[in-house]
């Protein structure tokens, strides 16, 4: 067995990463949750085909949903796989970007099962952050391709493609765009006047570097693919009046707060970023290069090192300059793909150097070992989610994944015949109802950036307003109120539900008909 792993590490590797997926798939299927806020509220967005969902989440995650879902589908089925999917490109792009930056194929069998060890990725990818994951999968095969141009110029056009759909999959993602281009422009300058050594590239081995001349042209032209694929939600994105209002929203800025404090939150968001396995393998590198171990790096692994520091600063200069108290260490993940694959491969070369010097081949198998050892860590912690739910159930807020999404579509019909135009009073209950039954449109209250579903207007169907409430009934969300006063035709129908996994506890569905009026003006 043993031997099998050392012949062949990177086949090791992916059928480790197939367990660790596995062990997913399975818990879900044997789950009776009901859909978490994050694939809700990918399904409300997915009633119909627009160029913008809202000013915060650019579409692209959205299309391929759309696209992966037959007519009649099961939407739990294609969001599982559209978030299995994307966890996978990503991964397959995190060994590509250590093969292109020189890595053996036991080098890449521990960058890759390094990554299973990634903090964002042992827990809240698969539950969570979809068009992150998303942005991280394409940012990432990009910088494979930046790599590639290094050399090939010819690439430079595959990298405006995957650039401008990343930023299509998230905003932050034209961060990385910015630091690629310029940590690209800054070693090009370094290094022009070095050239590999002619025997490596009379034998094919290392291709001559092609200077400014030869890049220009190709790279005028990934400027024209880029411009021309962001062009048409650019221009929608910029015509939304909540524009000017999305920085406020994400990064909650605060006039009194101290200039040192938002770089401060970068940096501590930025140390869990790394962890668990890249932080602990740098650390162990670190050490071990106070003792001599020095190394040099190739020109992708410079290039990574570069984007990564321009990157962290870029966000760091725009935090401090927007005063905002609040970051997350996910905002990181598309902007700095490469960060943790120069961390771990500079780990193993670091180690690889130290047992070279010191005549004992100890660090690099120990570094393997470590990664191993948190992958096999990470498969473990899938067992959490066993006893996850029950143990929320008992204190939710919102209990999402408890709600009867079936029981609440029924009774909505009863009370008000079908299809119907629901404004809701948060995105869950808005997907969740078009989960069930794909006649109905929804349009949720507090989410005013987001244009209601294509035929929300026009279509003559009872319009009503339902909101959900946990253990006593109340009145509607502040948002839907507003929208909703003086133009109820009836009174509150009302029912409540035991949760399933805590029973001493209620949710109750609200609803009231509503002047057709009040749909119809949705748009405007």
């Amino acid at each position: 067995m043993l031997d099998a792993v050392r012949r062949r590490p990177l086949t090791a590797a992916w059928l480790t990463v197939l367990v660790w997926l596995l062990s997913y798939v399975v818990l879900k299927l044997g789950s009776t949750a009901g859909l978490d806020i994050d694939s809700a509220e990918q399904v409300y967005f997915a009633q119909s085909w627009q160029l913008g969902y809202g000013t915060r989440q650019p579409p692209l995650y959205t299309w391929l949903l759309l696209a992966l879902r037959p007519d009649g589908g099961s939407w739990p089925a294609a969001l599982e796989v559209a978030r299995y999917a994307v966890l996978l490109a990503w991964l397959g792009g995190i060994q590509a970007l250590a093969r292109v930056c020189g890595g053996s194929s036991a080098r890449q069998a521990i960058v890759l099962l390094a990554h299973l060890g990634f903090l964002l990725a042992m827990w809240r990818v698969h539950d969570s952050l979809t068009h992150t994951v998303l942005a991280a999968a394409l940012t990432t095969w990009a910088s494979v391709a930046v790599v590639l141009a290094q050399r090939r110029p010819g690439w430079w056009p595959l990298v405006a493609v995957l650039a401008a759909l990343a930023c299509l999959a998230k905003l932050n993602a034209a961060l990385w765009c910015l630091t690629a281009l310029v940590a690209w422009m800054g070693l090009q300058w370094r290094t022009r006047g070095e050239a590999p050594a002619a025997h490596l590239v009379q034998s094919g081995l290392v291709l001559p570097r092609a200077g400014w001349l030869a890049h220009g042209p190709w790279l005028l032209l990934a400027l024209a693919v880029f411009a021309m694929l962001l062009a048409p939600y650019a221009q929608w994105w910029w015509a939304q009046r909540e524009t000017t209002e999305l920085a406020s929203r994400i990064v909650l800025p605060d006039a009194a707060m101290p200039w040192w404090q938002p770089p401060a939150l970068l940096a501590l968001g930025a140390l869990e970023y790394v962890m668990i396995t890249p932080a602990a393998l740098a650390a162990i590198a670190v050490a071990l290069r106070h003792r001599g171990a020095a190394v040099r790096q190739s020109a992708g692994m410079a290039w990574l090192q570069w984007q990564s520091v321009l990157g962290l600063i870029t966000m760091a200069l725009m935090v401090t300059a927007l005063h905002g108290s609040h970051f997350t260490p996910r905002w990181l993940w598309p902007v700095l793909p490469g960060l943790t694959v120069w961390m771990v491969m500079w780990a193993c070369d670091v180690a690889e150097t130290h047992d070279a010097v010191s005549g004992q081949s100890r660090w690099s198998g120990r570094l393997a070992a470590l990664a191993v050892g948190v992958a096999v860590l990470a498969i473990a912690v899938s067992l959490l989610r066993w006893w996850e739910p029950e143990r929320t159930a008992q204190r939710c807020r919102n209990c999402w994944t408890d709600r009867p999404a079936v029981a609440f579509s029924h009774a909505l019909h009863q009370w008000h015949g079908e299809p119907l135009r629901i404004i809701t009073g948060d995105d869950h209950l808005a997907g969740i109802l078009v989960a069930v039954d794909g006649r109905d449109l929804s349009w949720t209250a507090v989410s005013p950036d987001l244009p209601p579903p294509l035929g929300f207007s026009a279509t003559p169907w009872t319009c009503v307003a339902a909101w959900v409430d946990m253990d006593e009934p109340g009145p509607p969300p502040p948002e839907l109120a507003a929208m909703t006063r003086g133009m109820w035709l009836g009174p509150i129908q009302h029912q409540t539900w035991p949760m399933r996994l805590a029973p001493h506890r209620r949710l109750w569905l609200q609803s009231v008909i509503l002047d057709p009026a009040v749909c119809d003006r949705a748009s405007r």
